[in-house]
């Protein structure tokens, strides 16, 4: 399968609809289909949120957290919103979920996914999935 996806861009008002392929696409499926991985994704669409505060809005253990959220931000799914640096100099990143909405049809031949960026981090999605399309820069 490949390790590149298609995105196709549709302007609908101010929101933006996306067509997922290849592997997004694959990943997207299997994380709508993951609770853990859908109570995270659900959790950080309207906020960026530290693991810390999805593990305890979400009643998850830290480390499952941690672990899912790695996950999710390689795969494009979850983006780094930011860096904090508190007081004391402790750094932590807040996450928040690539997509708004997410649309999955399918029928005996083919699964398609479409999914509405999330106004705030669709540039973050768009710059990291362009950049693993188009090495180049194109």
């Amino acid at each position: 399968m490949s390790q590149t996806t298609s995105l196709q861009k549709k302007e609908l008002g101010k929101e933006t609809r996306v067509v997922l392929g290849g592997m997004l696409a694959k990943h997207t499926v299997s994380a709508i289909s993951d609770e853990l991985s859908r109570r995270i994704l659900v959790a950080t669409v309207s906020e960026g949120k530290t693991a810390q505060e999805v593990s305890v809005e979400q009643a998850l253990p830290l480390s499952s957290c941690y672990r899912r959220i790695r996950e999710l931000v390689d795969q494009g799914l979850l983006v780094v919103e930011r860096i904090v640096v508190n007081a004391e100099g402790k750094r932590y990143a807040l996450y928040r979920s690539s997509f708004k909405t997410v649309e999955v049809f399918a029928d005996f031949g083919e699964v398609s996914v479409s999914a509405e960026l999330n106004a705030d981090m669709g540039g973050k999605f768009r710059q990291k999935w362009f950049c693993l399309s188009y090495p180049d820069g194109r």
